[in-house]
């Protein structure tokens, strides 16, 4: 009689010869480990500028979040504005603002003496759109009264918070 096995896959009126027949292996998986070393070579290059590139842009974020910070400041700065009893305290704070940027950014031997016409050269010369009348504004939120200070037009206002946001945005850091 025939095995049971062989019974069960093949029909009852296949001929004997091919009842005989058996099913071909099949070949061991391929392994996806690399089979030489120049594959381990590429593998290990491409490990490394995946690393670098890590690296540079975690580099790159550190370097640019001061200006992150400073931006959202400058928001927080800018929502103040619309409460009248805040105004003056905001406006005070831009000038503020300014000086801890570059601070961030500059050599502290650098930055930290300058004011006046020093400071507002040191601004212009770093990318700074200050005007006349934004670099005049910036020096007397410095140092006015706040009344003076709450009673400042809007649209100069607007003008110093552009200027402002350009530099921080735009600035360059010399070296």
């Amino acid at each position: 009689m025939s095995d049971p096995k062989n019974a069960s896959l093949s029909p009852a009126d296949t001929p004997s010869a091919l009842t005989a027949l058996q099913e071909l292996p099949l070949p061991e998986a391929v392994s996806w480990s690399p089979q030489t070393v120049g594959w381990l070579a590429v593998a290990a290059a491409l490990l490394l500028a995946a690393l670098w590139a890590a690296w540079a842009g975690w580099r790159r974020h550190k370097r640019a979040l001061y200006r992150k910070l400073a931006l959202a400041e400058l928001r927080r700065i800018e929502t103040a504005l619309h409460d009248a009893s805040q105004r003056s305290i905001a406006l005070a704070a831009i000038p503020a603002l300014i000086k801890r940027t570059s601070l961030a950014a500059h050599p502290k031997e650098h930055v930290a003496a300058l004011s006046g016409d020093e400071w507002l050269a040191f601004l212009k010369r770093t990318n700074g759109h200050f005007d006349e009348r934004s670099g005049a504004l910036l020096t007397l939120i410095s140092y006015a009264p706040a009344e003076h200070i709450a009673a400042l037009p809007k649209n100069e206002v607007d003008t110093l918070l552009g200027a402002t946001r350009d530099w921080i945005q735009h600035h360059h850091v010399e070296i």
